[in-house]
């Protein structure tokens, strides 16, 4: 059995680099939580405001958006291993350093520049995957990584509470933030292209080279920028990223001051919505490739469970109308699960739809129309909490999957993948 075991893994190394890639997106979005987090607690010792809160994330929101437009070239030009080396060591330290803020100016410093680290990590785990993973295996495995975000985000509430009521907040990000340097060491030592993996096998090297030929091809920038599956995937993720972002910034908040939850009220469920859309993700992933391993053609399968996710998200509107507080975890829960099931296969569509050494630029390009979609609905968020409270964002969030789906079909129906 040990033996059998060995030739496994030996055959499928490439799992080994889904895990890799598993475990920085989880990280980054654990980073990227710890702030949230701690807000309750950093508003009443720092003295800020909801409006001044959501400058701050907004700070973050830039810095991503502007790391997005560039990150995606940057990749493309020095490779992911070298590339996502240097943007985790930039993140981390960042990180680390949310211990010395003061108030919510330096504190909006910091976000910016944790922000700009962490764009190149979505482009990046993208592009890997385009380069290791064979078709049958690409969704599931662009699942895997874009859990990792989702695990980072359910593993935050419980770690970083505790680190905060045993530690103090500032430690919370300081060990937080170092866990990135210990992921360098993994990444620095077992992630080579797999053209030039050391210890792949012949038959795995075989098997994912050949598979990738189906999207390869010389396709200049200004053709993949000018094509409108291009603008498409910018505009879809610019309706539909304000979803997780609003979640991922604002839940602890709203759960404090609409739903009376304690810091350890917050610390024990807070990451329950964040385990759905764990399942949602994988779910996805795997309900597409099944499609594709029956004989449906990759972007029907992928266009099918998009619709189906974005039919799920309305939920939000009811989410916020309920009174008792389980069942508003459950709705924000299947929201979060329906959207981690459209990003994964939004992603999946970008990787089977351009060639792979301009993957990492259309991600890049689409994390762009998120980030700029993230940071007005943020802004616009602050406002309307202050004044209205969250009915209307809530009910604003139901209708973005279903929009976004129809603008998505009606741009690219009629469009073929360059190649």
């Amino acid at each position: 059995m040990a033996n059998l075991n060995l030739e496994f893994f030996r055959n499928h190394k490439r799992w080994l680099i889904v895990g890799l890639l598993f475990l920085l997106s989880a990280i980054n979005y654990l980073d990227r939580q710890t702030l949230s987090v701690l807000a309750p607690v950093l508003r009443e010792q720092l003295g800020f405001t909801t409006e001044q809160y959501s400058y701050v994330v907004s700070a973050f929101l830039a810095a991503y958006t502007a790391g997005f437009g560039v990150g995606g070239f940057v990749l493309d030009r020095f490779g992911s291993r070298i590339g996502l080396a240097v943007a985790v060591s930039f993140w981390s330290l960042a990180g680390m350093l949310h211990a010395l803020a003061k108030g919510w100016q330096s504190l909006a410093v910091l976000r910016f520049l944790l922000g700009l680290g962490e764009s190149l990590g979505p482009p990046g785990g993208a592009k890997a995957i385009g380069e290791w993973a064979p078709r049958r295996e690409r969704a599931l495995s662009m699942a895997i990584f874009s859990n990792g975000m989702i695990t980072g985000a359910v593993v935050a509430p419980p770690l970083v509470t505790f680190l905060a009521m045993r530690f103090g907040w500032r430690w919370a990000f300081v060990l937080t933030g170092s866990l990135g340097f210990l992921w360098l060491v993994s990444w620095l030592l077992f992630y080579h292209p797999p053209e030039r993996h050391p210890s792949l096998t012949v038959s795995e090297r075989a098997h994912i080279l050949s598979e990738r030929q189906a999207v390869g091809g010389a396709v200049s920038f200004r053709e993949v920028a000018c094509n409108p599956a291009c603008y498409g995937l910018i505009v879809a993720r610019f309706l539909t990223d304000p979803v997780p972002y609003f979640f991922t910034f604002w839940l602890p908040e709203y759960l404090r001051r609409e739903r009376d939850f304690t810091m350890a009220l917050i610390g024990a469920l807070g990451w329950i919505p964040f385990l759905a859309a764990d399942a949602g993700g994988l779910s996805g992933g795997a309900v597409s490739d099944w499609l594709v391993r029956r004989g449906a053609d990759p972007a029907t399968a992928r266009t099918r469970v998009l619709l189906i996710a974005a039919c799920l998200t309305p939920a939000s509107a009811i989410a916020v109308r309920a009174s008792d507080s389980w069942l508003v975890l459950a709705l924000i829960g299947l929201v979060l699960a329906a959207h981690s099931c459209w990003i994964v296969n939004l992603l999946t569509f970008m990787t089977e739809r351009f060639p792979k050494n301009h993957v990492a630029t259309v991600v890049g390009l689409s994390g762009v129309g998120g980030g700029l979609g993230g940071i007005l609905a943020t802004l616009i968020t602050g406002r309307v909490i202050s004044s209205y409270g969250y009915v209307p964002v809530f009910s604003g969030l139901a209708c973005l999957h279903l929009t976004a789906f129809g603008v998505l079909r009606a741009i690219t129906r009629r469009e073929s993948p360059l190649r």
